[in-house]
């Protein structure tokens, strides 16, 4: 794990066509078929709720970031800091770099981050990679260049803890996690992955969380269950995993319990480093150098991956607190996921967690509201030598009424039979118990959970068994 065991998460990239109209202010927000495709070039936001500011009904409306700045911390590739959609403005300098008197052995004139891999203060990026995902963060806009991005207002943190090739150590995420809380740093986004848990990363982000961090990760792009990947798996994160422009789940994107949360993650627009073409480390079909780059002086680029659905949710994870400075990690987390839209299966579910991002709602949510249902896992056991059903998940609410156990024939039931009910809390335990009499044919039956608060919502989520 501690050697070279990360890797950055790419995804597919398709071939370009020729950009068509422009607009007067970030022309890439408002333009579509730069690359010959039929929908906007940055779909992905009003996607989530960031439709033009002004119109009363965008997330910008309610934020944009300039209120107060929040650092958010970029543990990537380094940044492009010359980059002409990147302003100064917008990246976070230190108040109190080290001098070498000070710290001989540390961070030694740290003026505006740092270069895990190679030991000094210029985290440059050399892969592109990292660059990408500040500028989803917080592209400066309304400057009449390139693209929008989400935070206007950001400090963006730049955390080199990947080499040219997209490589990293454990040890060096570890290292960089616990600088960027030290400097301040409130949302800390990780688009990476790797096969193997370890200690040393978990106590990191541990330490995080306990400075009141968020720590927000992509779920990863092997299509694959998320155990024992990290960080996706670790306690403590805010895994996201990725969505198309329908709302599908991107076909590369990690499913599993560890998933809380999805964003857009497939032709998404954001800017690229000079010198670089991270698309050129993907495993995309027939891809040739420069084919995902973008507009003039190719200063942009186009890629796929839950890399890019991580930084949207830190960048509207920042705007929360950027409105209300006050707020808990814990609570912001709770506002992200609470306000997030069902799609897929109704309620919680392994691809897409409590839903699609939905800034608007995550903005205007209550921070201490809570209703949530979510069925882990549906199995036979047997309990003082009678088989039963168990539902492992949760039921809870800061305000619960009841909620109930329903069985249904089949995968889409049309009738409901209650064969449980209970009015306790229940958060990551045995949701309830059923006999197995309660079924009276063999094949599929869909198990639904229904959590109803006392101000009248409810949530639901689903589970299913094989009966043999």
């Amino acid at each position: 794990m501690n050697k070279c065991s990360f890797h950055l998460l790419l995804g597919l990239a398709l071939v370009l066509g020729a950009q068509t109209g422009w607009a007067q202010n970030d022309p890439y927000y408002s333009s579509k078929g730069a690359w010959g495709q039929s929908f906007a070039d940055q779909w992905a936001l009003p996607k989530i709720g960031f439709t033009p500011k002004g119109s009363g009904k965008s997330a910008w409306d309610l934020e944009t970031g300039q209120s107060k700045s929040v650092i958010v911390a970029v543990l990537d590739t380094g940044i492009d800091y010359y980059h002409p959609d990147l302003s100064k403005e917008l990246i976070w300098v230190n108040p109190k770099p080290k001098k070498p008197k000070e710290d001989p052995n540390g961070y030694v004139n740290d003026f505006i981050g740092w270069n895990f891999v190679a030991k000094d203060n210029n985290p440059w990026d050399d892969d592109g990679h990292g660059t990408f995902v500040a500028g989803l963060v917080g592209a400066a806009a309304n400057n009449g260049k390139g693209i929008a991005g989400i935070n206007w207002g950001v400090k963006i943190m730049p955390l080199k803890i990947m080499n040219t090739f997209g490589r990293g150590r454990a040890f060096h995420v570890a290292k960089a996690i616990t600088y960027a809380v030290d400097n301040g740093a409130r949302v800390l986004n990780l688009s990476l992955e790797s096969e193997h848990l370890t200690k040393l990363e978990q106590q990191a982000v541990n330490y995080a969380y306990a400075k009141g961090a968020l720590i927000v990760v992509a779920a990863g792009n092997r299509g694959e269950e998320t155990t024992e990947l990290a960080p996706v798996s670790m306690n403590h994160v805010l895994p996201v995993g990725a969505i198309d422009i329908h709302d599908e789940r991107a076909s590369f994107s990690n499913w599993g319990p560890h998933i809380k949360i999805a964003a857009p993650g497939v032709d998404i627009l954001s800017l690229r480093a000079r010198r670089t073409d991270f698309m050129l480390m993907s495993r995309a079909k027939d891809y040739k150098a420069g084919d995902s780059f973008v507009g003039p002086q190719a200063q942009m680029m186009r890629a796929s991956g839950t890399s890019f659905s991580a930084p949207l949710v830190s960048a509207v994870a920042s705007l929360i607190w950027a409105k209300n400075p006050e707020l808990t990690n814990e609570q912001v987390e709770r506002m992200l996921l609470e306000s997030a839209d069902d799609i897929g299966l109704p309620g919680w579910d392994h691809y897409f967690g409590a839903g699609r991002l939905n800034a608007v709602k995550a903005l205007k949510a209550d921070p201490n509201y809570f209703l949530t249902a979510r069925v882990d896992r549906v199995e036979v056991v047997e309990l003082d030598g009678e088989v039963v059903i168990q539902v492992v998940g949760t039921a809870a609410s800061n305000d619960l009424d009841e909620y109930e156990i329903q069985l249904g024939k089949g995968e889409n039931p049309t009738d409901w039979e209650t064969v449980f009910d209970d009015d306790d809390n229940i958060v990551n335990g045995i949701v309830g118990k059923f006999p197995t009499s309660v079924f009276t044919d063999v094949g599929k039956w869909t198990v639904r959970l229904v959590v109803k608060g006392d101000d009248g919502r409810v949530k639901e989520a689903r589970g299913s068994i094989d009966v043999g």
